[in-house]
């Protein structure tokens, strides 16, 4: 993970889904001492209400309040399983065109009118379906904050999760007390999960290895 102990303006603006692996980097976020300012994307997505729903309690748990933003232009987007609600989103078809990047641009320029230090996003490493989830592409998006905001010393993109898996994400976030039971990580359902999406699969997978029961229901 990138070096957060010397960064000076102790704000982190972090992207909660909805999602385990967010949760998990926002509450790394926490215990290195950092206030939180949380945003939530709505960009189309088929499960947004229950996303955006463990979003705001997440929000809450982590004592801070919940920015809801809009991307209209992802919403547009043709052919995109993961915001059709007829088509069943597995791992060959979830990949939405520059979804990271637009996002992360967006928590930036928050950012930077708030004056924070850092945004977290809780890109994994493991088995990469998305190269916008990559340490490089990572390396990429700190390089054009660098030239593209005024902001000095730069703002830091920090992914603690890049370099692991969910299974490990799971490890800590369970020594962190995060409360997997209001995360959601499922991209086709919003009552139980599918248990076949890469999500869902990955997310089963992390917690038999841990000898724990996830505590949300599958189908």
């Amino acid at each position: 993970m990138t070096n957060i102990s010397n960064v000076e303006r102790k704000i982190a603006v972090c992207t909660l889904s909805g999602g385990l692996d967010s949760a998990v980097a926002a509450a790394i976020m926490k215990s290195q001492g950092f206030e939180l300012k949380c945003i939530f994307f709505d960009w189309g997505q088929k499960t947004f209400e229950k996303e955006m729903s463990c979003a705001r309690m997440l929000a809450e748990h982590f004592e801070s309040d919940l920015k809801i933003i809009e991307v209209p232009i992802l919403k547009s987007l043709p052919k995109i399983s993961l915001t059709q609600n007829e088509t069943l989103t597995v791992a060959i078809n979830e990949y939405v065109p520059n979804r990271n990047a637009i996002l992360e641009t967006q928590a930036v320029a928050y950012a930077e009118t708030i004056r924070a230090g850092v945004v977290c996003v809780g890109s994994t490493g493991g088995d990469l379906i998305c190269p916008d989830n990559s340490l490089e592409f990572i390396s990429k998006m700190q390089a054009l904050i660098k030239q593209g905001t005024m902001l000095k010393p730069s703002i830091l993109l920090v992914a603690p999760l890049v370099k692991i898996d969910k299974t490990e994400a799971v490890k800590i976030g369970k020594k962190l007390g995060v409360p997997f039971e209001i995360t959601w990580s499922c991209h086709n359902y919003t009552d139980k999960a599918c248990g076949k999406c890469s999500n869902c699969e990955e997310r089963i997978k992390a917690f038999s290895l841990n000898g724990l029961k996830d505590p949300i229901a599958y189908v």
